[in-house]
């Protein structure tokens, strides 16, 4: 067996697979019981009184649709990135970019919800901070450290943590269980359903913790299987439990009700001593759901990272902790953003709204997952679907509603940085180099000769073929010559994958000759021409590098009129080059004689089209040539067809003739085909020169069927030439994603 270089080989560090169902369960529990109680259950019964029950039990029945959604897709997905990678697995890439990003903002600003009333219990029960927030701060730099420690240590400190909160909770409960009065609680229920509500969705945060399992499927054993049990054991636990400590809140009968009011209900119930020791165990609750929030956060920030929704070094994972080192450094600072930024209630509806309108979005997956992929094995399956989806998206509809109604600053904050995370996005995709589509590794310019004079428009001119040097030179000075612009002409020295680029050796001195008759060929149009020769493992990058580095405004490609590469349009590297090229393209199939002196251009109107009449007009004064527009109509079309063709034949000339004094003609073709239509009115001509079809955003549409087939069959030179147009380049990368 030959060797293989050490260079090739790739080896990708995953995630370890640490956590049982003890922490799983400390996990969501730990995320679940947090501020979420120790702050929201004083300003719910501030709000409805011990109606505050029905309002958790309302967001906990909210949580729950969701939550079997979740279940299913686990158990399909057993992997880190939960809500994010099941819409990437269903939805078209902005959609699921946009959950993805959802998520992070849900995560970020729970987590600093959780350390903000952190910093508020230590203030008011441990010690006054001269800086507000100091305490909060210091832990969240704490807990990133931690986690970028290592899972094992990050889900040891989960479950004994949580596992302490869930003691001195029930101590808690047990110690004002004796004073609660029914008299007391029926006397304080409000009759407000439209507060109960609001309230529902202020507390909804309490419940998200179900997420953060699934978040952490990547590290979790049997995920299939540990995932639901951890979730519904969860929930029902702390459902119970947020009950009983509402009804003990309620007893307490204090004269106001604060975001400390549960620690001064521990002290009046349990002692000083007794509600010191609450209040402790408040801060180590805020810390655990804290620590679960960046641990969720952090993994969807590497999930999107790895399907090319945020930088790669995302996905990174550090060969010695196993843990994603940069999305916790990015979670981190996010976190740090929000709590200098927000007020804690500001916070919590902040939160509310990015994750409820993830959650919808979830929902909408599971029943369009279930169309999409109809025979998938799914190990979890809700059950009367799309029932229950449908009613968890009327849920955290209802709970959205009620934010946007009574809450609506930082909702509208929310919807901002959405839309501001979705146009980050997109100037982070524009500003990636078109060659990183391509795998392998950059290749390397190793000689340059550069022309005289720097023009401003550059055309990019690829040698595959010597034989076919004059022609796509004559193409391209024809061109320049009209835009006082300039050629680079180059050759790719293509090497075996096991040679590094670096190694110029004798692959440079053979391209010369090849080059120096392209800068000939130039010459005779007073044309300036640089030369350069790249060395890379691969043609259609090389192309991309030196386009891109180069600034060049079109690219003109040699084709043969055929492909023998199986599912290839035109070729492996044309196919390459016209997906990825930011810039237009010039895709030319030659022939031995090519004389543009009648020069045949369909239209069919179109920014392709109108990109094709310029090139042609160029071609057409350089040679001194006509040019003839042309439609084809079926024989049977109606008057009104006819009309509106006519009328865009007539544009079309009167764009043309206005170009460079030119010679122009129309002509109506009735056929029932277009292609042979086309094909057919070419033997009156030498060269037809046709836009790509339609324009569409989609870059896997290269030309369109009907240039490209044009271009197979006629028996004289086409010109096929495709506009680029940055803002739909753009959206058609990121739909194809």
């Amino acid at each position: 067996m030959p060797d293989i270089p050490a260079k090739s080989i790739r080896i990708e560090t995953e995630l370890s697979r640490d956590f049982g169902l003890v922490t799983a369960l400390s996990i969501g529990i730990g995320t679940m019981i947090a501020a979420g109680i120790f702050t929201l259950s004083g300003l719910a019964v501030r709000n409805v009184g011990s109606a505050a029950i029905l309002s958790f039990l309302l967001a906990a029945l909210v949580a729950a649709f969701t939550a079997l959604t979740y279940c299913e897709f686990t158990s399909i997905h057993p992997e880190s990135g939960e809500g994010y990678l099941y819409t990437r697995k269903t939805f078209p890439a902005p959609l699921a970019y946009l959950v993805g990003w959802s998520l992070v903002l849900g995560y970020s600003s729970s987590c600093a919800f959780y350390l903000s009333s952190f910093s508020s219990y230590f203030s008011e029960f441990v010690w006054h901070t001269p800086i507000l927030g100091i305490s909060g701060v210091t832990v969240l730099i704490l807990l990133v450290l931690i986690n970028m420690k290592g899972t094992k240590e990050s889900g040891s400190f989960q479950v004994v943590v949580t596992f302490a909160k869930v003691i001195l909770l029930i101590w808690f409960i047990a110690g004002g269980m004796g004073s609660v009065q029914m008299s007391d609680i029926t006397g304080k229920f409000s009759d407000d359903i439209a507060g109960i509500g609001g309230t529902g969705a202020m507390v909804f945060i309490t419940f998200f913790g179900f997420s953060a399992i699934a978040a952490s499927a990547g590290e979790i054993k049997k995920p299939t299987t540990t995932i639901p049990r951890a979730i519904f054991l969860s929930m029902g636990i702390v459902t119970v439990l947020y009950t009983l400590v509402i009804l003990v809140i309620v007893s307490a009968d204090l004269t106001s009700y604060t975001e400390a009011a549960m620690g001064e209900v521990a002290v009046q119930f349990l002692g000083p001593i007794g509600g010191m020791v609450i209040i402790a165990g408040a801060l180590f609750s805020m810390i655990s759901a804290s620590n679960a929030s960046i641990m969720a956060g952090s993994r969807v920030a590497m999930s999107m990272s790895r399907l090319g929704h945020l930088p790669s070094s995302f996905a990174v994972i550090n060969t010695h902790t196993h843990t994603p080192v940069f999305s916790l450094a990015f979670i981190g600072t996010a976190i740090l953003g929000f709590i200098l930024g927000f007020r804690l209630e500001n916070l919590a509806h902040f939160a509310d709204t990015v994750l409820i309108m993830a959650l919808i979005m979830v929902n909408v997956a599971l029943i369009i997952h279930r169309r999409k992929f109809p025979g998938i094995d799914r190990p979890f399956k809700v059950p009367f679907v799309p029932l229950l989806p449908i009613l968890g998206i009327a849920a955290n509809l209802y709970l959205l509603i009620q934010i946007f109604f009574q809450h609506l600053a930082p909702a509208l904050i929310a919807c901002i940085c959405l839309l501001g995370g979705v146009i980050a996005f997109l100037i982070w995709k524009s500003t990636i180099p078109a060659e990183i589509a391509i795998p392998g590794e950059p290749s390397k310019v190793a000689m340059v000769k550069p022309a005289n004079a720097e023009k401003r428009f550059r055309i990019l001119v690829p040698i595959a073929n010597p034989a076919n040097v004059p022609q796509l030179i004559e193409l391209a000075s024809a061109i320049a010559a009209d835009r006082d612009g300039e050629i680079i002409a180059m050759r790719v020295a293509k090497i075996p994958e096991q040679i590094s680029p670096t190694r110029e050796s004798h692959y440079v001195e053979r391209e010369r000759n090849i080059l120096e008759i392209a800068d000939s060929a130039a010459k005779t149009r007073n044309v300036p021409v640089t030369s350069l020769v790249r060395i890379g493992h691969g043609r259609a990058r090389a192309i991309l590098e030196t386009a891109r580095e180069r600034e060049c405004d079109m690219i003109v490609l040699g084709w043969k009129g055929y492909t023998s590469t199986a599912r290839r349009i035109l070729g492996d590297v044309a196919d390459s080059v016209v997906n990825h090229a930011r810039s237009d393209i010039l895709l030319f199939k030659q022939v031995e004689d090519m004389s543009p002196v009648k020069i045949l251009l369909p239209t069919a109107g179109g920014e392709h089209a109108r990109c094709a009449e310029s090139y042609a007009a160029s071609l057409a004064h350089i040679s001194d040539g006509s040019i003839t527009v042309c439609s084809v109509l079926p024989p049977d079309s109606s008057v009104e067809s006819l009309d509106e063709v006519n009328f865009r034949l007539s544009k079309a000339v009167e764009r043309v003739s206005k170009m460079n004094n030119l010679n122009v003609g129309s002509k109506l073709i009735r056929h029932k085909s277009v292609t042979v239509g086309i094909i057919k009115e070419s033997e009156n001509h030498d060269i037809v020169i046709i836009g790509a079809a339609g324009g569409s955003i989609y870059p896997n549409i290269l030309f369109g069927s009907i240039p490209e087939n044009i271009a197979k069959h006629c028996d004289k030179p086409v010109i096929l030439v495709k506009h680029y147009h940055p803002v739909k380049e753009l959206l058609g990368r990121v739909l194809k994603e």
